[in-house]
C-alpha cells in the first residue's frame, strides 16, 4: 500500500529548515521515549541522524542520551563477554566494525574532548594492530593485509577465501583513523596508511577496472558471485563483484571514499586523492539514478575536501535533466525483493519504493542540494530540502519500528541518515545538514 504526503512547500529557506529539524527532533524524542538496549550490533546507529538538531542548538539532551547509550551498550555487551577488552569477541569485518566507526565516530565528532568515547575507540582499535598480547594476531604486518575476514578478541578464523581483504576491511582503517583522532597515538595512522595504501595503488594501477580485494600475490579485479561465497555469506547486501558499477559502490560502502580523502589530508601523498576520484569517476556516471543519492554525497565530499571542480558539470546536467515541474504530493510503498540485489548504487533488497504524484520518483533531493550548493541557488536548496522533509514524513508515517537494525533499508532512521550501503547520505544528513552548512551563518 503506498502512503501520500503532500508536499509544504517553504517560502524561505529557514522556514524549510527550521520545519524539518523540529519533525527530526519529535522523531528523535519519541526515540528516547521508547529506549531499551538490545543486542543488535549496530543497535545506535539511528542516533546518529540526530546531528542537524545537535550542531543547530536542538539537542543538548539528545546528546546526553547518546552517551548515556553508549555506556549502557558496553555494560551490554562486557556483562555476558560478548566483548572481551573492547570489542567482539568474534565476528567479521562489515558488521563488527559498525557500533565503533558509526555510532561512536558520530560521538567523537559532536564530543570530541569526551574522555570516554576516546578510551573507548582506543580500546578497540588497538586490537587491528596486533597491539594487545593475549589477543590473536589479525593483521599481517608483513603483507599489509588482514588475516581473514573473521576475526575477534577469542579467535581468528582461517577458511578457504577467507584470507582475502575486501572493501569492508576498510571499516577497520577508518575505526583506526578514529582511534587516532581520539589521541591514541601515530600507531593507528602507520596501520590505516598500510594497508590504504594497498588499495590506493590497486585502484590507481589499473584505469579500466576497480580492485574487488586484495591477497597477497596482488590485486582482486572481479570476483564471480559463484566463487565468493564466503564474503557474501555476511554481506548479502554487496552487489555482483564481477560488476565495475558494483565494484565502485562497495568501497563507496565501505567508506572507501572518506578514507582515501582523508589519508591524502594527513600524509598529503597523492595516490590517496586520486584514488579516492578514480572511484568517484565510477560513481559520478549514475547520477540519473533516483536511488544513487550516496553518489552525490561522495561527490560533495570530494568536492569539498579538494576543492576542485571536475564533478560540478556531471551533476548540474543531471540536475536539468529532470522535470521542472513542481512535486505536489511524495509516496512510499514498502517493498521486499527476493533474489540477488539490484546492481548500483543506494540498492537494498528492502529498499521502499518512492514516487512522485503518483509516478516513480524521478528526484533525490541530495543530488538537488548537492547542484543548489554548486550553483549557490537557494531556491534549489528550499526545494531540495522540502522533498527530503517530506521523504522523512513519509517515512515516519509508512517505516515505523526496527530501530535497532541500522544497517536496513525500510527504517525511519535509513531515510533520515541512509540504510547501511550509503551510511550518512540520508535526508538529515545529506541535504538538510550541508544545506545548513551552506546557506546559513
Amino acid at each position: 500500500m503506498m502512503h501520500t504526503v503532500p508536499v509544504q512547500h517553504s517560502r524561505t529557506l529557514s522556514q524549510a529548515a527550521n520545519r524539518f529539524l523540529d519533525d527530526l527532533r519529535a522523531w528523535a524524542l519519541q526515540c528516547i521515549e521508547e529506549h531499551q538496549v538490545g543486542n543488535g550490533h549496530d543497535q545506535a546507529t539511528f542516533t546518529t541522524a540526530w546531528t542537524p538538531c545537535i550542531r543547530n542548538g536542538q539537542g543538548d539532551d539528545l546528546l546526553a542520551y547518546m552517551l548515556r547509550y553508549r555506556d549502557e551498550i558496553r555494560e551490554r555487551f562486557e556483562r555476558p563477554h560478548l566483548w572481551k577488552h573492547g570489542y567482539w569477541t568474534f565476528g567479521e569485518s562489515h558488521h563488527g566494525t559498525e557500533h565503533f566507526e558509526l555510532f561512536l565516530g558520530t560521538l567523537l565528532q559532536l564530543a570530541p574532548d569526551d574522555a570516554e568515547t576516546h578510551r573507548q575507540l582506543i580500546d578497540a582499535a588497538e586490537h587491528f594492530g596486533n597491539w594487545v598480547s593475549d589477543i590473536p594476531e589479525w593483521f599481517d604486518w608483513n603483507t599489509g593485509l588482514f588475516r581473514s575476514m573473521y576475526f575477534g578478541t577469542h579467535r581468528v578464523r582461517l577458511l578457504p577465501g577467507s584470507q582475502l581483504n575486501v572493501a569492508d576491511h576498510l571499516r577497520c582503517l577508518n575505526v583506526c583513523l578514529l582511534a587516532h583522532q581520539a589521541g591514541g597515538g601515530e600507531r593507528f595512522l602507520h596501520l590505516a596508511r598500510a594497508n590504504g595504501g594497498l588499495w590506493a595503488d590497486a585502484v590507481c594501477n589499473r584505469p579500466d577496472a576497480l580492485p574487488a580485494g586484495l591477497l597477497p600475490d596482488g590485486a582482486v579485479y572481479s570476483i564471480a558471485r559463484n566463487s565468493d561465497s564466503v564474503y557474501h555469506g555476511f554481506v548479502g547486501m554487496a552487489g555482483d563483484l564481477a560488476d565495475p558499477i558494483d565494484v565502485a559502490e562497495n568501497l563507496l560502502a565501505s567508506g572507501g571514499v572518506n578514507l582515501m580523502l582523508y589519508l591524502w589530508r594527513l600524509t598529503t601523498e597523492d595516490r590517496f586523492r586520486n584514488a579516492a576520484e578514480r572511484i568517484v569517476d565510477v560513481l559520478a556516471t549514475q547520477l540519473d539514478d533516483p536511488d544513487a543519492g550516496a553518489a552525490a554525497d561522495a561527490i560533495r565530499t570530494y568536492r569539498r575536501a579538494t576543492t576542485s571542480q571536475r564533478f560540478d558539470e556531471c551533476v548540474l546536467a543531471a540536475t536539468d535533466r529532470l522535470p521542472a515541474t513542481q512535486v505536489a504530493e511524495m509516496g512510499v510503498e514498502t517493498h521486499k525483493r527476493e533474489g540477488l540485489r539490484l546492481g548500483g548504487v543506494g540498492k537494498r533488497n528492502d529498499k521502499p519504493n518512492w514516487f512522485e504524484d503518483g509516478q516513480p520518483a524521478r528526484r533525490n533531493p541530495i543530488l538537488l542540494a548537492l547542484a543548489a550548493e554548486i550553483r549557490m541557488d537557494e531556491a534549489l536548496a528550499v526545494t531540495a530540502m522540502d522533498l527530503a522533509h517530506t521523504r522523512f514524513l513519509a517515512a515516519r508515517r509508512a517505516l515505523a519500528g526496527n530501530l535497532h537494525h541500522g544497517c536496513a533499508a525500510n527504517t525511519v532512521s535509513a531515510i533520515a541518515r541512509g540504510h547501511g550501503r550509503e551510511n550518512n547520505a540520508g535526508m538529515a544528513t545529506a541535504v538538510l545538514a550541508p544545506l545548513l552548512d551552506v546557506f546559513t551563518d
